[in-house]
Formats: structure tokens, C-alpha cells, sequence
């Protein structure tokens, strides 16, 4: 197909459609465009507990800090929480444990009716590593819910409504991982918000018996007084969240750190271009890598397509790549600064494929002739209306 045939529609067409392309896709990429969104954390009206909206995060400024040695082998966490659903969608970090060195030390997470328990730890080379037991079936329609990590010297336990839950021992976890800085509803680096109500959080320096974690979980649904730990010498933290206002929660006992509920959402510790495999596994879903990869595939056609008849530009497979991809990096590094998108390599990998993608289109030769066929209506149909 000759070029000279469709330059004098195409000077303006394909121009005007690339601009046309990439603003979708900065538009797309950079929604919504806020800076500082509201922090989506409301007490709820029954006068216990906290309801996470889209985008709301809890945070601790200090470190809970244990009581006991560093090397003792025994402690706890129980928490209660009620998703808003348990469908596909469904997900997000109800808490983390996180330090400076080690922002995503310990979390848990839901992914539908999953509970995700993730750890990261630095391996023998200095790399981090993720270790993950998954608890099918955990979350039941929107009820309420209470999950017991115990550890001890048995290893790691996991409890889901005061029951063992079965294939959940050692989970690799260490007493180490409970000690660190609370962020609640979201992951400290990235946007990977869960929707629902947190009810109830305590930490213990000790493991807690079996009987303990069935009477704590009788206490809740109000069947029987707590006959849990006795004394507060095991308690590192409790979060009742009974104060019904405010911004900031306070634990007992009194050396357990206040929780913050900040005006303006805001991920603690973002990451710029995470590793894929960093990503929420929402992030990792067949559909989103799709849309990732068809989504730059307009740019690729209609780029190459641009610098091939209007430029006669000798390489224009190449460079329209190279451009997907600096205009995905772009994107991507924008994203750290808007709180309600993450920023990844796994997103450019995938744009980059696309933009290959929409040029390998273009170089179909079927194609070249629909799209001349379609240059050389818009160029009779401009030579009518000068006429």
C-alpha cells in the first residue's frame, strides 16, 4: 500500500488520533485524579468497632512493644472483623505489621472467601522472601468473624471462630513478626484496601490455649463472660474500638501505642514500581492483564500507523514500543502520588506487550488495506465539503 495515496487524510486523522489515544490512557491510568482523597473510616453507629470504606487506612505511629524477651517462642493475635463481601472482588489487608526495615513484615489479608497469611523475611542472601498459608472458606457470606494466630512451641496455630482450622500448623511465623508499627483496612505499601468492619484486635506474649480462644470467641457472640488470658501481664495490645468518636483509638494496657484515623487516606509506606510479584493478587487476575494488555493496543495501531504513512519513518515498529513503554513508566511513576493507584513494573510489562501487540496489528497487511480503505473515505469526504 503506497503512502502517497493517504497523506492528505491521514496528516490530521492520525495525529489528532493519537492525542486521542494517549489521553485516554494518562486519563485511565491517573483516575482519579485527587491528590488527597478522604480517608474512608467511620465509627459505627452500634458503638463498637470501625467501618473501612474504599480507601481507608489505621495507623500506629509508634511500635507495639513486647513485654517479653525478643527470643521468647509464644504469643498471640486475635482479631474480629466483617467483610462487606465475600465474592469475586473481594479483597484486601485487614492489618500489617510492618518496620523500617521490613514493611511488609506480617499481614493479613482476604481474597474472597480466603484468609491470606503472609510473612516476608530476608533469606540467607539478604533477599526478601514471602511465606503463605491461605485458609479456604474463611469468610462466610457478611458475618462477623474471629481468627486466633497462636504461637508456640508446637509451632504456628490458626483458629477461625475459636476452631482449629485444619493445615494450618507451622506457618513460619515468629513472635518477632507481632512486634512492629499497626496499619489497619490496607497494606503499609500499597493500595490494597478491604472493605467491612474490624470489631476487635489484642496481642499477647504468650500462646493462648485452645479453651481461652473458645471462651474469647463465646464472649463476642455474648454467650458467656471472657474467661480468656487472665491479668494483663500477657496483654501487649487490645483495641476494643468502643469509643464511638474521634481520630484516635486507645489500647490497654497503657503502654500499647494509640491507632490514628487520619483525615486524608494516604498509604504509609507506597511503593514505587513494585516486582510482580509484590502485587495484591487482584493486580494478578487474568482479566486485569488483559485489560492491561488490550488497553495500549489502540496506541500501538494507530502510533505505528502515524509514523509509517505520515513520518515514513524507517523503524516505526520499534520506536511505537519504545513509546508504549515510556508513556506506561510515566504513568506508573505518577501513580505513587496518587493514593488510590498502585505503582508496578508488572503494569508497564504488560502495556509494553500490548503496544507490540496494536503495531503487530498494524503490520497485518488485511488491516493496512481496511484502514487505507478507511483514510481514503475521510479524504473524499473532505474534498466534498471544500467543494
Amino acid at each position: 500500500m503506497s503512502k502517497a495515496n493517504s497523506l492528505p487524510a491521514g496528516e490530521l486523522a492520525l495525529p489528532f488520533a493519537c492525542i486521542l489515544v494517549v489521553s485516554t490512557l494518562f486519563t485511565a491510568g491517573l483516575w482519579p485524579f485527587n491528590p488527597f482523597p478522604r480517608n474512608q473510616v467511620t465509627w459505627l453507629t452500634t458503638g463498637k468497632g470501625l467501618q473501612f470504606g474504599d480507601h481507608g487506612v489505621v495507623f500506629s505511629r509508634e511500635p507495639v512493644k513486647r513485654t517479653m524477651p525478643k527470643d521468647a517462642s509464644s504469643c498471640a493475635l486475635t482479631i474480629r472483623v466483617q467483610p462487606d463481601a465475600v465474592s469475586r472482588g473481594a479483597s484486601g489487608t485487614l492489618i500489617g505489621i510492618y518496620t523500617a526495615d521490613n514493611t511488609s513484615q506480617f499481614r493479613l489479608m482476604q481474597w474472597r472467601d480466603f484468609l491470606l497469611i503472609r510473612k516476608d523475611y530476608r533469606d540467607t542472601n539478604n533477599r526478601f522472601k514471602t511465606t503463605e498459608v491461605d485458609l479456604e472458606h474463611a469468610f462466610v457470606n457478611t458475618e462477623p468473624v474471629s481468627f486466633t494466630i497462636t504461637l508456640g512451641p508446637e509451632g504456628n496455630v490458626a483458629y477461625r471462630n475459636g476452631i482449629r482450622a485444619a493445615g494450618t500448623t507451622r506457618v513460619g511465623l515468629s513472635c518477632v513478626d507481632f512486634a512492629g508499627q499497626l496499619v489497619l483496612g490496607d497494606s503499609a505499601t500499597i493500595d490494597n484496601a478491604w472493605r467491612g468492619n474490624i470489631l476487635d484486635l489484642a496481642l499477647y506474649d504468650r500462646e493462648l490455649t485452645p479453651q481461652e480462644i473458645a471462651s474469647k470467641y463465646a464472649s463476642w457472640n455474648g454467650k458467656q463472660t471472657d474467661q480468656g488470658p487472665s491479668g494483663e501481664q500477657h496483654l501487649v495490645a487490645q483495641y476494643a474500638f468502643n469509643q464511638g468518636s474521634g481520630q484516635v483509638v486507645h489500647g490497654v494496657p497503657g503502654s500499647a501505642p494509640d491507632l490514628y484515623i487520619p483525615q486524608i487516606f494516604k498509604v504509609p509506606h507506597k511503593k514505587m514500581l513494585m516486582w510482580p510479584w509484590e502485587e495484591s493478587h487482584d493486580k494478578l487476575e487474568f482479566r486485569d492483564i488483559v485489560i492491561n494488555i488490550f488497553g495500549f493496543v489502540p496506541f500501538g495501531f494507530v502510533f505505528a500507523a502515524y509514523l509509517t504513512w505520515n513520518r515514513n519513518v524507517s523503524r516505526a515498529m520499534f520506536i511505537t514500543i519504545l513509546c508504549g513503554a515510556a508513556i506506561s513508566l510515566t504513568i506508573e511513576i505518577l501513580q505513587e502520588y496518587i493514593p488510590g493507584r498502585d505503582s508496578g513494573i508488572l503494569d508497564i510489562i504488560t502495556n509494553t506487550s500490548g503496544t507490540f501487540l496494536g503495531a503487530l496489528i498494524f503490520r497485518w497487511a488485511p488491516m493496512q488495506n481496511l484502514a487505507a480503505k478507511l483514510l481514503d473515505f475521510l479524504r473524499s469526504g473532505e474534498q466534498i465539503s471544500e467543494s
